[in-house]
């Protein structure tokens, strides 16, 4: 008889012997057993494992002592990252031969088919619920083990199940608040890789209650690339670019992935909003010489002319969009993508620099919407504060209200990101057209005798004497 057909049989012979010494011995020599014949059997395995976890009858000191050496094999010889992780209990007998059952572990899953018995046996040990809950250190390692396996095969939301099935509350097992954080956080970013930002929201929310109690920076900058990303997802952009940004500057992660993070911040800050909030991002990304010496040109340029409220033309956009993630490209209200919409708020603002009023036809030939779209763009724009300017519905026309003269310089005090845009917004009230050119006039004429006295001063043209 084989060792599939016979183990169950086996198991109940063990369970009778009356002398725990001897039962802990056989059940380790039939372990040994199934685990030095490469490939070992799956199901022989899941049998074997199953008969501790779902058992309320077994003496706790013979079944710590298997389930622990069961759980060390199986963990063998994987990538497993132990931070975080629950620790198997280890008794002296234990610890003495962790050594062996690692060996033995490592050369049984060293197979070609070896990670998917792997995979099998624990995905058959953990299914079907009815744990014990004297075992939940050793099934708690298992769920750890699920996850990582199911993390190499990018089965990104499976992987997060199995962690959530850890039971973190209302067990009596002690459980540290740093061990929880840790799992929230490995769910979060999880969750993230496969999309889920929605569920990532929940558990990121019970992280940031415990986020206080480490001191642990990879611990903190995973914590503060999470909540990045989910700003990033929920289409928070101003925030996500700050986050983004701030990760960039941290000498713990690799120079490649600071790039990376600091491509996403200027992404999302173009993404963002039209607006002073935004206006302060794009000046600080800017100061930042990364991104002219290291991100793609194309990035750069446009960076730069959300900055300088240059109008952006459709092929700009069209080859910014192809860098952009899935969620980068929703739809959003009133239509078209974000994208779109953020460069055409954009553009109006940009017409304010080069008119002083414009129809709406001729705004929605630069926006590539019809007349009424461009008026209702502009509208929104008017009563969120974030364009200075007025309607003149009749005549269906858009006057740019003159902002108040600034440095160009970023850190121009009153201002945002020093583009002139005061960050207290005023009432706006409509001017005569006539009060509007005599201040272009009296501004033009004071600039031209600036230069002449300025040309004088320098030599560059003798002064004339008038006789």
């Amino acid at each position: 008889m084989d060792v599939d057909s016979d183990i169950s049989s086996q198991l109940d012979s063990i369970s009778s012997i009356s002398n725990q010494k001897e039962r802990t011995q056989s059940y380790l020599s039939l372990l040994t057993t199934l685990l030095s014949s490469p490939p070992p059997s799956s199901n022989a395995l899941i049998t074997f494992g199953k008969h501790f976890t779902t058992s309320t009858s077994m003496a706790m000191v013979v079944g710590r002592r298997v389930l622990g050496s069961y759980v060390i094999a199986l963990c063998a010889g994987t990538s497993m990252d132990k931070k975080g992780t629950s620790a198997i209990p280890l008794d002296e007998e234990l610890s003495n031969d962790q050594a062996k059952y690692e060996d033995l572990g490592e050369r049984a899953f060293k197979t070609e088919k070896g990670e998917e018995i792997r995979r099998d046996v624990v995905e058959g040990v953990l299914s079907g619920g009815g744990l014990s809950g004297w075992c939940d250190e050793q099934t708690t390692v298992l769920r750890h083990l699920y996850s990582h396996l199911l993390t190499i095969e990018d089965d990104f939301l499976g992987a997060a199940k199995a962690l959530m099935q850890i039971p973190l509350e209302g067990t009596s097992r002690l459980i540290s608040d740093e061990e929880k954080l840790a799992v929230y956080i490995k769910i979060v970013r999880l969750l993230l890789e496969c999309g889920e930002w929605g569920q990532a929201q929940t558990y990121f929310s019970r992280a940031s209650l415990l986020i206080h109690v480490t001191k642990d920076k990879e611990t903190n900058l995973q914590y503060k690339l999470s909540q990045a990303r989910l700003f990033d997802f929920s289409a928070r952009f101003n925030e996500a670019a700050q986050k983004y940004h701030e990760v960039s500057f941290e000498s713990s992660v690799a120079e490649d992935d600071r790039l990376q993070m600091l491509k996403a911040a200027v992404t999302t800050s173009i993404l963002a909003p039209s607006g002073p909030q935004r206006s302060r991002i794009l000046a600080t990304l800017n100061r930042d010489d990364r991104v002219q010496s290291s991100l793609p040109p194309s990035l750069a340029t446009m960076l730069r002319k959300m900055l300088l409220e240059y109008i952006v033309r459709q092929e700009e956009v069209k080859e910014f969009e192809a860098s952009l993630e899935e969620h980068q490209r929703a739809k959003v209200e009133g239509g078209g993508t974000v994208l779109e919409r953020a460069v055409r708020e954009h553009n109006v603002n940009a017409c304010g620099k080069v008119y002083d009023n414009i129809s709406f036809e001729a705004l929605g030939n630069i926006l590539d919407l019809d007349s009424d779209s461009a008026e209702n763009t502009a509208r929104r724009m008017i009563e969120q504060g974030r364009l200075r300017a007025w309607i003149d519905q009749p005549l269906h026309l858009l006057y740019f209200e003159s902002r108040t003269s600034h440095d160009t310089d970023a850190e121009a005090q009153g201002t945002a990101g020093g583009l002139g845009i005061e960050s207290k917004e005023k009432e706006i009230e409509p001017r005569l057209w006539s009060e509007r050119w005599d201040d272009r006039i009296r501004e033009t004429s004071m600039k031209v005798e600036s230069l002449a006295e300025q040309i004088q001063q320098k030599g560059l043209i003798p002064a004339v004497s008038v006789v």
